[in-house]
């Protein structure tokens, strides 16, 4: 019993989901992902965060994007197990997470001082940005809570030899929430004419909350009558201890970051290194005490590691004719060397995007683009609260100026997720993971 306490503690821990990157990075970090994903090479704005050594290429002077996204996403689980007959009559039980971020804001400033300096600053929601919500649990609870029960019968001295477990209940609910914000600044110099480099420094600051509970756990017993030879069952003969948990988590931490441009006329080439940020969540909680004795790392005042892994991008631009662009990039995420990733046996997450904009006229902008994520978990590295699908996104949208001064982008994501499926050698249950995405978004540029 001690230790199904301990790992259904653990289960209430969830961490959500982000909606585009590696595993707590987001890099939609501004609505022009959206309608063309392959933004690492850009001279631009939304370069801020994308290409910040690239700022020094643009026209001297103040810029100013203001960005709004919105993102939908759904976590399922078809869970396949002869227990589940026990609760509800069937082998096969769906759960589904679904995560909601109506409003995901950002903001990239830049100030272009002169053909030498530049100076940029952004905010951003650079990991998680919104609520997972569980509102049938998940299979892993099931498990736990079923093999409770025949160990606790098997156990029992009151029961007669052969008692099984017939039957079961109980009520689930899980609620993660899980917002990483981040302000970064740095300065941008020009080596050269057609050479920059940049440095800078972003603040993280994490603010984390979980809510979870398993109740009225029963389960009928079925044995047969040691005299009357009959089959007998005693309802709600089986029971074990409720959990609750109300954590909230917060911590702080800053990434060094380096970038270069190398600016050839028609080509353009940039390089990025984000180093790996060290967090340690603090915990502010109300468990139940069943959950602080048996989960002293998740206790009131306790700490827990959550870092974001160190990234490197890659990307080119090629200005294809006057009015045709096409781009290129690539992500690589060290994640198995940052402390508190699920990833223990698997490899390292890496992206592959490629994008293209045609200029219409001198008003309207098409772009089209897509991003393959394949992340590194192996089966041993998958659990019911930390599966990420290997993903192939599409993003389209365009831009509308306005005047030379402002212009209008707009964009659409939608991300199509494989499946993974992985067998449970003790309880005998299959699951088959994926995932549902839709992301929508507007910024508006300014120069001053």
């Amino acid at each position: 019993m001690k230790k199904f306490l301990l790992v259904c503690a653990t289960a209430l821990m969830v961490s959500n989901s982000t909606f585009a990157g590696g595993i707590l990075t987001n890099t939609n970090q501004n609505a022009a992902f959206l309608r063309n994903p392959a933004r690492d090479a850009v001279i631009a704005i939304d370069g801020v965060y994308s290409n910040p050594a690239g700022i020094a290429f643009m026209p001297q002077g103040f810029h100013l994007s203001i960005s709004w996204q919105a993102a939908w996403q759904k976590r399922q689980i078809d869970a396949t197990g002869q227990m589940f007959q026990l609760n509800g009559g069937a082998t096969d039980k769906y759960f589904e997470g679904v995560a909601k971020a109506p409003v995901i804001p950002s903001i990239q400033a830049a100030y272009v001082i002169n053909d030498k300096w530049s100076v940029s600053a952004q905010f951003a929601v650079g990991g998680g940005g919104g609520k997972c919500e569980f509102e049938n649990g998940l299979p892993m609870f099931e498990e736990l809570v079923y093999g409770a029960l025949v160990q606790g019968v098997a156990a029992s001295p009151q029961l007669p030899a052969g008692a099984v477990v017939s039957k079961y209940a109980m009520n689930q609910s899980l609620i993660g929430k899980q917002y990483f914000y981040g302000f970064q600044v740095g300065g941008t110099y020009r080596l050269a004419d057609n050479f920059s480099v940049f440095g800078g420094l972003r603040g993280v600051l994490a603010n984390c909350a979980y809510e979870g509970a398993i109740t009225g756990i029963s389960g009928d017993v079925t044995f047969v009558h040691p005299v009357a030879g009959t089959s007998v069952t005693m309802p709600g003969a089986a029971t074990s201890t409720d959990l609750t948990l109300d954590c909230s988590q917060s911590g702080f931490g800053i990434t060094p970051i380096i970038g270069l441009d190398w600016n050839l006329g028609k080509l353009n080439l940039a390089a990025k290194y984000e180093f790996r940020t060290k967090i340690n969540l603090e915990n502010d909680a109300n468990n139940s005490a069943n959950v602080d004795a048996m989960m002293a790392a998740y206790k009131d005042g306790n700490k827990v590691r959550s870092d974001i892994p160190a990234i490197l991008t890659l990307g080119a631009q090629y200005q294809i004719t006057d009015a045709v662009r096409a781009m290129g990039g690539f992500h690589y995420y060290w994640d198995k060397k940052a402390q508190g990733t699920p990833i223990k046996n698997g490899d390292n997450t890496w992206e592959a995007n490629l994008g293209i904009e045609w200029d219409v006229n001198d008003k309207v902008l098409l772009s089209l683009g897509g991003q393959r994520t394949q992340y590194g978990f192996d089966d041993t590295d998958m659990s019911d609260i930390n599966f990420n699908i290997n993903s192939t996104a599409i993003c389209v949208g365009g831009a509308y100026k306005f005047s030379e001064k402002m212009k209008l982008n707009v964009g659409y994501m939608h991300s199509f997720y494989g499946e993974h499926e992985v067998t449970n050698a003790a309880s005998k249950v299959t699951r088959n993971y994926t995932r549902k995405n839709d992301v929508i978004g507007a910024s508006l540029d300014i120069t001053f």
